[in-house]
């Protein structure tokens, strides 16, 4: 097996320079479809092209960038993740795993080294999900995993979800042709930063993944009565923003107290009329729930929805829970965390085994090939927030594990 050798200099060149795009005092804004994410595509593809990859998109908006191998009929290892951002997001979340792959097939360009099989470098669609509220778009337009919703779907703005998929190369009438089988893909790897506490504190420069949990998300209608705030005396309310603060704490409670699963979370909550001298008559809010065990989000659910009765029929108001997202926990294969293992330890670097708590493209791709993860720390575990950041050196040791168990997986799969 050859030995190479990533630039470290370079990668953290190309982080800074996407960095860039989008960049605000209050964090990044380079969401999904907005000028500045067609920006970070096109830099994204500025530097495929320097390491002479071939670059197509396909009808789901993904950017294929490939460097063909020396072998005959192989199908290709593929590596990437995204450079959209969450609003008011960090720099390194889904730009590392683009960022590193693309250095990966640099460093193979500038060292004459072509491997058995073809190499791919992924940039997937709308991958956090912002603005039209439909996350993983790309990678499961791609895993053949779209849902009737996701063609339909409609902006915050109002602007339909195919429009704006035409804006950056894709089309929605063709987009079940951006699947893509089983046999075409050998692999596929993705690195990122790990968005959590663990690799920091414990001072471990590599996570190798095990799974990535299962998210299960719902829409909340709490309904009572709006009346005068200062006419209705307190026993006679149905106060919906009462109700709904009964019920975050629940949610609290069931993860954190009874432990029924991993994490829960209330998100968003928008109070009607919203206004102070109202009592709010209508809240709705938005709930999830993730575990690797997917038993575990179905006690969560039973537990939430019968939480929910209980506390609207204490005080009067009507609760509608929807589940509107359901995304499967999908485990790492053994086989794919020694790969990752071994290419750790190829690199010199100690590593500790973790579950993923965020989502991925990786668990799209899952349906389709043998999938695997490399994390590096997150200082501090703060992610999705300005402060976002991982060292240069976590970021070269990251990309440098990419490219030697690209090569492992070149001689063994």
């Amino acid at each position: 097996m050859p030995d190479a050798t990533i630039n470290p200099a370079r990668l953290n060149r190309s982080l800074d320079e996407l960095g860039r795009i989008g960049d605000t005092p209050d964090g990044m804004q380079r969401m999904a479809f907005t000028p500045a994410d067609l920006a970070g595509r096109e830099y994204a593809m500025s530097l495929m092209r320097r390491a002479g990859m071939e670059i197509r998109v396909d009808p789901g908006g993904n950017i294929i960038a490939r460097k063909a191998g020396s072998g005959f009929g192989l199908p290709a290892i593929a590596m990437g993740s995204h450079t959209d951002t969450v609003p008011n997001g960090g720099k390194y979340d889904g730009a590392l795993g683009v960022m590193g792959a693309i250095e990966v097939a640099q460093a193979l360009a500038d060292q004459n080294l072509s491997l058995k099989h073809p190499v791919e470098v992924l940039v997937f669609t709308n991958e956090e999900g912002t603005r039209f509220h439909r996350w993983l778009f790309g990678s499961r337009a791609m895993a053949g995993l779209l849902e009737a919703d996701d063609l339909t779907a409609v902006g915050d703005e109002g602007v339909r979800l195919s429009a704006r998929l035409t804006d950056i190369g894709g089309d929605m009438s063709r987009v079940q042709q951006a699947g893509r089988s089983p046999d075409e893909l050998a692999a596929y790897f993705e690195l990122h930063i790990e968005q959590g506490p663990s690799l920091h504190q414990g001072g471990t420069p590599i996570g190798v993944v095990t799974g990535i949990t299962g998210r299960w998300v719902f829409g909340v209608e709490i309904t009572g009565t709006a009346n005068h705030a200062g006419t209705t005396p307190m026993s006679a309310r149905q106060d919906a923003l009462v109700s709904a603060s009964r019920l975050v704490l629940g949610v609290q409670h069931l993860a954190s107290g009874l432990e029924i699963c991993r994490v829960g979370t209330v998100g968003n909550l928008q109070i009607y009329p919203n206004t102070v001298n109202v009592i709010p008559g209508r809240v709705s809010l938005g709930v999830e729930f993730r575990d690797l065990d997917m038993g575990a989000l179905s006690a969560a659910e039973e537990e939430f929805r019968r939480r929910a009765a209980q506390i609207a029929e204490a005080d009067g108001v009507t609760i509608a829970v929807k589940r509107f997202e359901n995304t499967q926990s999908v485990p790492i294969k053994s086989q794919m965390q020694e790969l990752v293992a071994a290419a750790a330890a190829r690199t010199g670097l100690a590593y500790q085994r973790l579950p993923s708590g965020a989502g991925h493209d990786a668990q799209a791709m899952a349906a389709i090939t043998d999938a695997a993860m490399i994390f590096v720390p997150s200082v501090d575990g703060v992610s999705h927030a300005p402060g976002e950041y991982s060292t240069p050196e976590d970021c070269a040791n990251g990309a440098q594990v990419l490219m030697n168990l690209l090569l492992l997986a070149d001689e063994r799969l």
